[in-house]
């Protein structure tokens, strides 16, 4: 299974926010509300996490008229049991009901 070249921070609290959620699909402007990180730090972790196969996305079907359409990101069967392990290994936990406060979080 492919694995992050690079780990940050940032990376482990999106993982985490995806575990803790899974299996719903979560969106860029979501994510970086849940784990207190700017959405120019999400979106290039969202690529990079679907171009190692940990995410597969969509377009949003349902978006209200006069709003831009949303992609959606869930995590794939190798995504979940590589955030599961990776989430393991650096935290010492699977994942927490919501990704850690930011006063509690390293930079990344």
């Amino acid at each position: 299974m492919k694995s992050p070249r690079r780990v940050t921070a940032a990376t482990l609290d999106v993982l985490e926010a995806f575990v803790a959620d899974a299996p719903n699909d979560q969106h860029g402007f979501r994510l970086a509300q849940r784990t207190h990180r700017p959405t120019g730090t999400i979106y290039p972790i969202l690529l990079r996490l679907e171009e190692m196969g940990w995410l597969a996305s969509r377009w949003d079907e349902d978006t209200p008229e006069g709003r831009p359409r949303r992609r959606l990101y869930h995590l794939t069967e190798a995504g979940l049991a590589g955030a599961t392990a990776l989430l393991t290994e650096r935290r010492g936990r699977s994942a927490s009901s919501s990704p850690r406060p930011p006063s509690l979080r390293t930079r990344g």
